[in-house]
C-alpha cells in the first residue's frame, strides 16, 4: 500500500531530477507541490475521504490554469463548447472549473494506492505536456484571452 509520506518521497525524488528541492516548490498555506513547465503551472496535492466501506482513500490531483475565464457570455459559451470538444481527445485529463475562480483547469488525479515513482512521474510530466497543448489550442481557436484579470 502506497501511503502520502511515500509520494512525498516520490515529489523530492522529482525534484532532484529537474534540479530543485521539496521545499522551494512547497507551499505551506495551500499544503501542495507546484512544478513548472514553460507558462504551465501544475499543483500537486492530496485529497482523500471515506469510502462507503468506512475506508479512506488518498488521491494525488494535479491542477494548471489553461485559460483564463471570458468576461462576455459569448466568449464564455464558445470557450465551453471548446473545451468539452477538446475532453474528448484529452488523455488522461478532464478539464474544469473551480467555483469562484476564473480560469479553466486541466486536471489529473490518481488513486495513490499501488503507485510507484515510475507512475507517479509519468502522472506529473503527462500533466504538463496535456495542460500546455490544450492552453495552445484554446489560444489557437480562441485567440489571446482577455478578461477582466488583465
Amino acid at each position: 500500500m502506497t501511503t502520502i509520506e511515500m509520494v512525498k518521497v516520490y515529489i523530492a525524488q522529482l525534484c532532484t531530477q529537474i534540479g530543485t528541492t521539496p521545499e522551494a516548490v512547497y507551499s505551506q498555506e495551500f499544503n501542495s507541490w507546484n512544478f513548472s513547465k514553460g507558462d504551465i503551472n501544475i499543483e500537486v496535492f492530496f485529497t482523500s475521504y471515506e469510502t462507503s466501506q468506512k475506508t479512506i482513500r488518498t488521491f494525488m490531483r494535479c491542477f494548471a490554469v489553461v485559460y483564463p475565464m471570458p468576461v462576455e457570455a459569448q466568449k464564455q459559451l464558445d470557450l465551453y463548447r471548446v473545451t468539452m470538444e477538446c475532453n474528448s481527445n484529452y488523455m488522461g485529463v478532464k478539464i474544469g472549473v473551480i467555483n469562484g475562480k476564473p480560469f479553466i483547469y486541466a486536471i489529473a488525479e490518481r488513486d495513490i494506492d499501488g503507485m510507484d515513482y515510475t507512475e507517479f512521474s509519468t502522472l506529473i510530466f503527462d500533466h504538463a505536456y496535456w495542460a500546455e497543448r490544450l492552453s495552445n489550442e484554446l489560444k489557437t481557436k480562441l485567440g489571446a484571452p482577455q478578461t477582466n484579470l488583465n
